[in-house]
């Protein structure tokens, strides 16, 4: 492997070309929006269940409070605890349905990765792949861990049932696709995806909507209520 040194004695050795992803990311109390970066021809589901570090690295990074939304720092690069990652989500995945702070211009709208900066990426005008994958099954599940309320379809193989996909060791994150995610405290719907990654240690129940035969009335569980019908 061919290796040069820089003039302090550090060796750098080639690295894998990745591609730059725009990604929204939910925490307890964060919002985090930057560039995460996956291997051509990889999922960013792919990437991140088989990444065994346990830190994210995520580049020209925004952090926002995840309560108000407001604007706490901006940082050409950090690293985030898988543990502590609820959501992610490509950030083109996610609908407008309100406005939010991390879709206005930056205040800083020149790159803090310099064109010359060598970081081993390769950005493609979309940053997306596709491939073949195995057939899976939707199930339209609500989803909750803490405060948050999850409606969306989860995935399962058809040799499976949704037990076995969601005790897999392997996946950290389960991909759920049409999801909108919901403030349980006010019901307030935060955030609409075509697609996102629910993090599994973030989940506190999943149930199947088609196995839920009453509910209060709430938006994540469209069902009609029961209570009181006798």
């Amino acid at each position: 492997m061919e290796a040069r040194i820089d003039e302090k004695g550090k060796f750098f050795t080639p690295r894998i070309t990745k591609d730059a992803v725009t990604a929204f990311v939910r925490t307890a109390g964060k919002i985090i929006v930057g560039s995460v970066y996956v291997r051509p021809g990889n999922r960013l589901t792919d990437e991140l269940n088989n990444d065994p570090s346990s830190f994210l690295p995520i580049t020209d990074v925004r952090v926002y409070d995840a309560d108000d939304e407001r604007f706490q720092f901006q940082s050409s690069f950090i690293l985030a605890a898988y543990r502590e990652i609820l959501l992610i989500s490509e950030l083109d995945a996610l609908a407008t349905i309100r406005d939010v702070p991390w879709n206005a211009p930056s205040a800083e709208p020149t790159p803090l990765i310099r064109e010359d900066d060598d970081l081993g990426v390769h950005i493609n005008e979309r940053g997306k792949y596709f491939t073949v994958r195995t057939p899976k099954d939707a199930v339209l599940c609500a989803v909750r861990g803490g405060d948050l309320a999850v409606l969306g379809y989860l995935y399962v193989r058809p040799d499976r049932r949704l037990k076995d996909e969601l005790n897999d060791e392997q996946a950290r994150y389960l991909p759920m696709t049409d999801v909108r995610v919901f403030r349980v405290s006010d019901n307030m719907l935060l955030y609409h995806a075509s697609f996102l990654l629910i993090g599994r240690h973030a989940i506190d129940i999943v149930a199947p909507i088609d196995a839920v035969t009453g509910a209060s009335n709430v938006p994540w569980l469209p069902i009609r209520s029961t209570e009181g019908e006798g």
